[in-house]
């Protein structure tokens, strides 16, 4: 295992998690019973939280899509099922994470401009779209499929990893005929949490 991919696959990890974790906490959505004056005065206001925390959840994305990306490669599995699938778990959810970011950008951008139509369309379509994260691939779930045959982690690594890729893509179900996102919310925190402790153990 070469150290030094081995150190900054570790640091992608850990940074990733927490750039993706501090985007959610910067940036709150708006209280659903605002009306359309209310969510342009909330988008003005929150402006610079708003830019800042979708820079920060991009990032965070790539950063953790890396992580991954060098797991399969230091796994040997680049060309294996398991490694492809987390290839394509990893840019579909990197799409979609650009995707929503451009909404948000959209959504401050016409709010400011006083263009309350475009503004409240994009705000629906970030509702929309944060429903296709949990309908894309999971990425955990291919990628604790690659760790089981690989020891570049402890093997509790990859049975954790299975079991939220595998939470979360139940969730992408049901959560479209519900409202789950409170225990999503707290799926989440557990997957970062996962990606900072492998993170670590690749680091040090």
């Amino acid at each position: 295992m070469s150290p030094r991919l081995r150190i900054v696959a570790g640091l992608c990890g850990i940074f990733g998690a927490v750039a993706l974790v501090s985007s959610f906490v910067m940036n709150p959505a708006p209280p659903a019973e605002f009306t359309v004056s209310q969510l342009r005065d909330f988008a003005v206001q929150h402006h610079n939280g708003i830019v800042f925390g979708a820079w920060l959840q991009g990032m965070g994305s790539l950063l953790l899509v890396l992580f991954a990306i060098a797991l399969v490669h230091l796994a040997g599995a680049t060309h294996q099922f398991a490694g492809w699938v987390t290839l394509l778990a990893g840019a579909t959810i990197l799409m979609v994470s650009l995707v929503e970011i451009t909404f948000y950008l959209g959504a401050v951008q016409a709010a400011e401009a006083g263009d309350l139509t475009s503004g409240t369309v994009s705000n629906a379509l970030i509702k929309a779209v944060q429903h296709v994260f949990l309908i894309a691939p999971a990425l955990l779930l291919p990628l604790g499929a690659v760790l089981l045959g690989a020891q570049i982690l402890p093997r509790v690594f990859a049975y954790v990893a299975l079991a939220i890729g595998a939470t979360l893509q139940i969730f992408g179900l049901v959560g479209l005929f519900g409202v789950l996102q409170p225990i999503i919310d707290d799926v989440l925190i557990v997957q970062a949490l996962w990606f900072v402790a492998a993170g670590g153990v690749l680091l040090f």
